[in-house]
C-alpha cells in the first residue's frame, strides 16, 4: 500500500565517509582483524588502541553532525521520490561544561523535504530549558503541502477504505513554562493552525465516507491554554531514571480568532528505571480527549513515530484516545544501542465508549546511534509492526 523505503545503510555510510574520509574508514574496518597473542598485556594494549580509535571516530562524527545537515532520500507511493535535509543540535544552555548533568539538555531541530510530485514539508523546532532549569520554552513552526492517507473516523477502519488527502497548512506552536516549586512547572501555550486546503488528491481514489465534503475541515484553528508538568528525569531526551508528568488544557474559540470551537485535554505519564547497568525500562501512559467541533485532521491520531509505532499515523482517529507502551533499551557496542518495544491503544468518540475489544497492539525493535555523548542524544531507526505489517521510522531522540 504505502511502500516506504529509506536508504539508511547508504545514509550512515555517507556520514562516516564525509566525516572521516576513506582512509579512516578502511583503517577502522581493518582494525577488527585482531591477531591473538599469548600475552595478556598485548591483548589489553590492542583493545585499548582500538577503543581509542573508536573514540576519535565518535568525536569526529559528533562534530560532523553538529555543523552539517544530513541528507534524506526515500520513496513512497503517495509522494514518489522524496529528497531533503535534516539538522539537529543538542546542547546545554548556561554552562560551558556540556557534560554537566545538573543542567537539562536543549535542542533545535529543522528539516525541509521536497518530492517529485511537487509536495513539500518544512519544520523548525526549538525546545529550550535555561536559567539553571528554571525556564522552558518550546517553539514549533511547520509549513506543509503534503498528502496523507485517510481511513475515516473510528476504531474499526479498514485498509481498503484508504483515500489520499492533501493538506496545506501553516502551524505555529509557542509555550513557556516556569519552575514554580521543586520539580513542578506551570505555563501557557498558544497554538495556531491554519488549513488552507483539505481535499482529496486529484486522480486518486475518491474518499467514500460520510464526511465526503472534506473542505469543510479547512480554516483557522486558534487556541490558548495551560500546561503543568513535573520533571524528575535525569535526562529529558534519553532518561535512565526518574519520571515525567504532563497535563495540558487548550480552548479553541472565536474569542481568539478560531473558526472551530472545541476543548482539548492531554495527560502524559512516563517512568524510567535501570535495574541493571546495561538495561533501562521505560514506560508511558498517554490519553487525549477533545470536545466540540473538531476538524478531522485535528482529532486524536493513533500511530506515528513516537507512540503505537507500527500504525500509520491517523489510521485510527477519534475525539478520545488512550495508549500505553513499554520499551527496553540496552547498549550493543561503541556508539550503537538497541531497543524492543510494545504498545496498546484505542480510540473512541468519548471516554465511556472505550472497550477492550477495540484495543490495538503494536510491537517492534530499533537501532540507536549515539550522536552526542554529552547530552545522550541518539539517531533513531525503528521498525514497528501492526497486524504483521511493518512500518519504518528514521528520526532523532527517543520516542518518549
Amino acid at each position: 500500500m504505502k511502500n516506504n523505503y529509506t536508504f539508511i545503510a547508504i545514509f550512515i555510510f555517507g556520514i562516516l565517509h564525509h566525516a572521516f574520509g576513506r582512509q579512516s574508514l578502511e583503517i577502522h574496518f581493518l582494525s577488527q582483524e585482531i591477531v591473538v597473542h599469548d600475552t595478556t598485556d598485548t591483548e589489553t594494549s590492542d583493545t585499548t588502541k582500538e577503543l581509542s580509535k573508536l573514540d576519535r571516530i565518535s568525536a569526529k562524527m559528533e562534530k560532523f553532525i553538529k555543523y552539517s545537515p544530513l541528507p534524506m532520500v526515500s520513496y513512497s507511493s503517495e509522494t514518489n521520490w522524496l529528497f531533503g535535509l535534516t539538522k539537529i543540535n543538542a546542547f546545554r544552555m548556561g554552562t560551558k561544561d556540556q557534560n554537566d548533568v545538573s543542567i537539562q539538555p536543549s535542542q533545535i531541530t529543522g528539516f525541509l523535504y521536497m518530492t517529485l510530485n511537487k509536495q513539500y514539508k518544512g519544520l523548525v523546532t526549538s525546545d529550550l530549558i535555561f536559567g539553571k532549569n528554571k525556564y522552558k520554552s518550546y517553539t514549533q513552526i511547520i509549513f506543509i503541502d503534503f498528502p496523507n492517507y485517510y481511513f475515516g473516523v473510528g476504531d474499526y477502519t479498514e485498509l481498503a477504505d484508504e483515500c489520499l488527502v492533501e493538506t496545506e497548512n501553516l502551524s505555529i506552536e509557542q509555550s513557556f513554562s516556569y519552575n514554580i516549586i521543586k520539580q513542578w512547572y506551570a505555563g501557557i501555550k498558544y497554538f495556531y493552525n491554519n488549513y488552507y486546503k483539505v481535499d482529496s488528491v486529484p486522480n486518486s481514489e475518491p474518499c467514500h465516507f460520510d464526511i465526503a465534503d472534506l473542505e469543510k475541515n479547512k480554516g483557522l484553528q486558534s487556541g490558548l491554554g495551560i500546561k503543568i508538568n513535573r520533571e524528575t528525569r535525569d535526562n529529558r531526551f534519553n532518561a535512565k531514571k526518574g519520571s515525567y508528568i504532563y497535563f495540558e488544557y487548550m480552548n479553541f474559540g472565536s474569542w481568539i480568532g478560531s473558526e472551530f470551537d472545541y476543548n482539548s485535554y492531554v495527560l502524559d505519564l512516563r517512568k524510567y528505571i535501570t535495574p541493571l547497568k546495561w538495561l533501562t525500562i521505560a514506560g508511558q501512559f498517554y490519553t487525549e480527549a477533545k470536545y466540540g467541533n473538531v476538524p478531522i485532521q485535528s482529532l486524536a491520531l493513533m500511530g506515528g513515530d513516537n507512540r503505537m509505532r507500527g500504525i500509520y499515523i491517523g489510521r485510527f482517529r477519534d475525539k478520545t484516545m488512550i495508549e500505553g507502551q513499554v520499551e527496553l533499551r540496552f547498549p550493543i557496542y561503541w556508539i550503537f544501542g538497541a531497543t524492543v518495544f510494545s504498545g496498546l491503544g484505542e480510540v473512541a468518540p468519548e471516554l465511556g465508549k472505550l472497550s477492550l475489544s477495540g484495543t490495538k497492539w503494536t510491537y517492534g525493535a530499533g537501532l540507536r546511534i549515539n550522536m552526542n555523548e554529552a547530552t545522550r542524544s541518539n539517531i533513531r531507526l525503528d521498525i514497528g509492526f501492526f497486524e504483521g505489517q511493518p512500518l519504518y521510522f528514521f528520526t532523532f531522540l527517543e520516542a518518549f
